[in-house]
């Protein structure tokens, strides 16, 4: 099918170096096992439970709990001071299993009888049907403590998603309470492969989403406490047995202990969904002016457009009104009163905003580089902004129209005028009206049109690669620049070393241990 072609491809972009053809580099090897923060920025919930057994220990080796029943960890717990205060004035279980009339009534008898609700900071339990709300925790502390998570006998869950590997129950750098899954490194990564694409496309943009995983896991080791890496976007997401496919298992293995260097070092291997048409330079993102890292053109993203899963990723277009935006903004941290404007003040040689001024009635605030998609919620930087007065908007009702319906809503619009058509029935003889579409009146609001999805830095392309193209590379604008030509990746029993360009970058072997699964 033609579907079939329209395909993402990481672009490794390497910059050329005069040197001769040589032995690949070496770096440092990986760790067999790898810690993965999977609940966010923290949470005051975790439900944790397994598809066979469960064990759950304390540092100390003490086991807590050993079943088959899911756990509950809990911060901020709301309980009497005094528990049998309460239990006269409850229903038996059998005749009110109503958890939320129990709790409303504990807390009445607890006013009447002068008992005070404290909050317990942090609680482990065991998951029960909710019939006794008062039921004593297994275990309780002043503060999240660490607990250990295994399984002999089957999967791991966190609130009803399956991982391998085994979790630990601990705390973020700011004190939050987290669930961390440590798993094999191949594991990771085949789940990272087919979480960050489809892993139904082409064997070789997974082989390349392999190497730019690994390469950028490689990088970005040791930054936390308790933990490797973000498993979402702010390193790579990562599903756990969800992204996980039989292609996504073959792209880590095809390409084991690959990574991507520059001059020996492996390469800030950053990537994005959709470049926009043209990628751009790191320093108008982040801090550094990599030099494999360079704008340049990315054709094919527009093929975006005809892909179920990234069509919203080549053109989209963003609206508030005014209070909506004033709102939205507010919650991020910027507050200049009613908006009057947005002006761009700064914008890359490929058209990406690099600074923004906010106008509004208490003053203005200036965004710089990459906030701008955090400020106003948007896919990408590159885009233009306009403000729309109050007009109207004909809108059909069909299935096609569906989404913008519910944007209009979003937006507050009104309903002006209602088109239909009558309709006879020649079996029932009956007459029925049929809504044909709605004029809508819009209020005056501010649009944000754009292409790309992501910060564009790396190119992370739709195009029509066929499967038996090797790995693609993009060139690198510049007098220095080569196009790569990856040979094919040696499998892991395979006692040579990995394919050299005949450039200052190479395709490095790192070495980790080979998951039992795999």
């Amino acid at each position: 099918m033609a579907w079939l072609t329209n395909i993402m491809v990481i672009a490794l972009v390497i910059t050329a170096m005069p040197c001769s053809k040589a032995a690949a580099a070496t770096v440092a090897a990986l760790p067999s096992l790898i810690r993965v923060n999977i609940s966010g920025l923290g949470t005051t919930y975790a439900r944790i439970g397994s598809t066979g057994s469960l064990v759950v220990t304390k540092d100390d080796g003490t086991v807590l709990y050993q079943g088959s029943t899911s756990t509950i960890a809990r911060r901020g717990v709301r309980r009497l001071a005094d528990p049998s205060q309460a239990v006269a004035g409850l229903p038996d279980p059998d005749e009110r299993r109503n958890r939320a009339a129990q709790l409303r009534e504990a807390r009445l008898a607890a006013r009447v009888n002068d008992v005070a609700i404290v909050t317990i900071p942090f609680e482990f339990s065991v998951e029960d049907d909710g019939s006794n709300p008062l039921k004593p925790p297994l275990f309780s502390a002043q503060q999240v403590t660490q607990l250990h998570f295994a399984t002999t006998d089957g999967l791991l869950t966190y609130n009803g998603r399956a991982f391998r590997g085994t979790f630990d129950l601990t705390r973020d750098d700011d004190g939050d309470m987290i669930v961390v899954n440590q798993v094999d490194t191949a594991a990771y990564l085949a789940s990272v492969v087919g979480s960050e694409e489809p892993s139904t496309w082409m064997p070789e943009a997974l082989a390349a989403q392999a190497m730019a995983a690994r390469t950028y896991l490689v990088t970005h080791l040791g930054r936390h406490g308790s933990y490797d890496l973000e498993g979402d976007t702010r390193d790579q997401e990562y599903d756990g047995l969800a992204g996980e496919t039989t292609s996504t298992v073959r792209a880590v293995d095809r390409t084991a202990g690959l990574v991507v260097t520059y001059r020996g070092v492996p390469i800030e291997a950053l990537y994005s969904a959709n470049a926009g048409g043209y990628t751009e330079d790191s320093e108008n993102v982040y801090a550094n002016a990599l030099p494999y890292l360079r704008a340049v053109p990315s054709p094919g993203d527009e093929s975006a457009i005809a892909s179920s899963w990234g069509h919203t990723s080549w053109e989209w277009t963003t609206e508030f009104t005014a209070p909506q935006l004033r709102s939205y903004i507010g919650a991020r941290g910027i507050d200049v009163g009613d908006i009057q404007r947005i002006d761009l003040t700064r914008l890359s040689g490929t058209g990406r905003v690099m600074g923004a001024r906010v106008v509004g009635t208490n003053g203005s605030r200036d965004i710089g580089k990459d906030a701008s998609r955090y400020y106003f919620g948007l896919r990408s930087t590159l885009f233009i902004v306009s403000t729309h007065p109050e007009e109207i908007e004909f809108v059909s009702a069909s299935a096609a129209d569906a989404d913008r319906v519910r944007q209009l809503e979003l937006l507050g619009a009104k309903v002006e005028r209602t088109f239909t058509v009558n309709l006879r029935d020649p079996d029932r003889l009956t007459r029925a009206l049929r809504i044909t579409g709605w004029i809508y009146r819009l209020p005056a609001r501010f649009v944000f049109a754009g292409r790309g999805y992501g910060h564009g830095v790396f190119p992370f392309r739709f195009g029509g690669c066929e499967s038996s193209k090797p790995i693609a590379a993009a060139p690198l604008r510049g007098s220095d620049t080569h196009r790569l030509s990856a040979q094919r990746a040696p499998r892991p029993s395979a006692r040579r070393s990995a394919a050299a360009f005949d450039s200052g970058g190479t395709l490095s072997r790192v070495r980790h241990r080979r998951a039992a699964w795999e």
